[in-house]
């Protein structure tokens, strides 16, 4: 799927344009002791989700009255540093530590569930990250929307997050979605992260590394907010994939 009218080129991996997204895969309910899991892929990156709750807080004191805490967990994996050719690569998290990534996954969730529907609980996500090749962020917030879904959380509109690198030269039209780990390490590009709202389309939260314009920033933000629409197709079916092999499984019972 491509995203932008990019300007044709060779990127590492055989897309030949920078608006070109990598093939989705994603498995549901993968986890039997959380309330909701999936595990979510973008080319070879691959994260896990789990979703515990809406339950009673452990500590009182991180119970709201009105409305529910939503509490996120990032957990790093042994492989998620490492590309397929063992390429030197950045942070996968561009340097940022987990409470940073912590703190814009939760900020990009909150916008979207019905906190009100679930006062004094607290909804627990964690997110392992299994392998990173790349727009690892964006593939965890994913990951996490996925396993709301599973867990029946009732929610506003789905957070879907797109990494987008964007040229230091100021060069128009030569945005890359969806990068690779290798291509993230070019000292070429900036990187701008965006969560987009599924029902306003508007933007929710963004994280950024490196400067830019706001020419940028909106182009970066347009071309999300139609990478979003093929995410979310996709995880309309692997939603409805589940329902049927779970229907399946009580009429064979």
């Amino acid at each position: 799927m491509t995203v932008s009218s990019s300007t044709k080129l060779r990127r590492p991996d055989g897309r030949s344009s920078g608006g070109s997204l990598r093939p989705l895969a994603a498995e549901v309910s993968c986890l039997s002791r959380a309330d909701g899991s999936a595990k979510f892929s973008s080319g070879s990156t691959q994260v896990l989700a789990a979703v515990y709750g809406p339950a009673a807080p452990r500590i009182p004191s991180r119970e709201r009255a009105n409305e529910a805490v939503v509490a996120v967990v990032f957990k790093f994996g042994t492989k998620s540093a490492a590309t397929a050719d063992n390429t030197t690569s950045m942070h996968p998290g561009y340097g940022a530590n987990e409470r940073e990534l912590e703190r814009f996954v939760g900020d990009s969730l909150m916008a979207c569930i019905k906190i009100d529907d679930y006062p004094r609980n607290v909804i627990e996500v964690v997110i392992q990250v299994i392998k990173s090749d790349g727009s690892l962020i964006a593939t965890a917030l994913n990951a996490a929307t996925l396993a709301l879904l599973d867990a029946g959380i009732q929610m506003k509109s789905l957070p879907i997050a797109t990494t987008c690198l964007v040229p230091t030269n100021g060069i128009d039209g030569g945005y890359r979605f969806d990068p690779t780990s290798e291509e993230e390490v070019s000292e070429d590009y900036s990187v701008l992260v965006v969560s987009t709202d599924s029902v306003e389309e508007g933007v929710i939260s963004s994280i950024t590394f490196g400067a830019f314009q706001l020419d940028s920033f909106l182009a970066c933000a347009e071309g999300a907010r139609k990478a979003s629409k093929a995410v979310i197709a996709f995880m309309r079916i692997a939603i409805e994939q589940k329902i049927t092999r779970e229907a399946k499984t009580l009429w064979s019972s």
